[in-house]
């Protein structure tokens, strides 16, 4: 039985973890802004931040875990099969196109935003070789991270102590607030509800994952295509 039933870990516990984590971030100094993002500084310093930043949480959840003698397999992170595969293409596809298109009606009515670091870092690409790396943290690292913390940790207390459509409710709400970001809140919570969504129905992580790294990596080829 995995953690959508019966989870080891209460939302405070789960939140406990993230703000010990954001606690290492800040002393590591990986909370302040970074410069230069179009530059080859900024553009490594963006990538070493990324990659272990998603390293911090892969071990700040192994030891959770091994504190209350559990494993990822909590988390939903089950057995990979076609099935999640094919759900997690779809879905990302969907979210592409559904909140591009919240995006361009939300620009027309409040004006282009500031563009976001990851942007900023890809305008400033040269090279496919350079692309790579930021497809990879993009497409991967940062869908893994991400949906672990959001739909592995943070939802299945949420449906347990609300059920399950308020539990998708505050677990995308949730998820939109933890990205620090206003003008890009409501686009971010309907990601997040559809990303939980998946889980929810598939009962199996790695829908989410695929899904959020399909979303993810559809952005990155939308933003080099459009650079400059």
């Amino acid at each position: 039985m995995n953690a959508l039933e019966n989870p080891r870990w209460n939302f405070w516990q789960a939140l406990y973890l993230i703000l010990i984590v954001y606690v290492l971030e800040f002393v590591l100094g990986w909370l302040k802004p970074l410069e230069n993002l179009g530059y080859l500084k900024g553009y490594i310093s963006y990538l070493v931040i990324g990659f272990g930043e998603g390293l911090l949480f892969f071990v700040a959840l192994f030891l959770f875990f091994k504190i209350l003698h559990g494993s990822f397999a909590d988390l939903g992170l089950t057995n990979f099969n076609w099935k999640c595969l094919l759900a997690g293409l779809g879905g990302g596809i969907v979210l592409f196109f559904a909140v591009g298109l919240l995006g361009n009606v939300l620009v027309e009515y409040f004006g282009q935003p500031e563009p976001q670091s990851f942007a900023l870092v890809v305008e400033g690409v040269d090279s496919i070789w350079q692309l790579m790396p930021l497809v990879l943290l993009g497409g991967f690292i940062v869908p893994l991270k991400e949906e672990m913390i959001f739909r592995g940790l943070i939802y299945p207390p949420l449906r347990q102590g609300y059920g399950k459509a308020k539990g998708i409710l505050f677990a995308g709400l949730f998820f939109g607030l933890m990205h620090f970001d206003l003008i890009r809140f409501v686009p971010l919570v309907i990601g997040g509800l559809v990303l939980t969504f998946l889980y929810e129905r598939s009962k199996n992580l790695w829908t989410s994952v695929i899904a959020h790294g399909v979303w993810n990596i559809l952005m990155v080829i939308l933003m080099w295509w459009q650079r400059g």
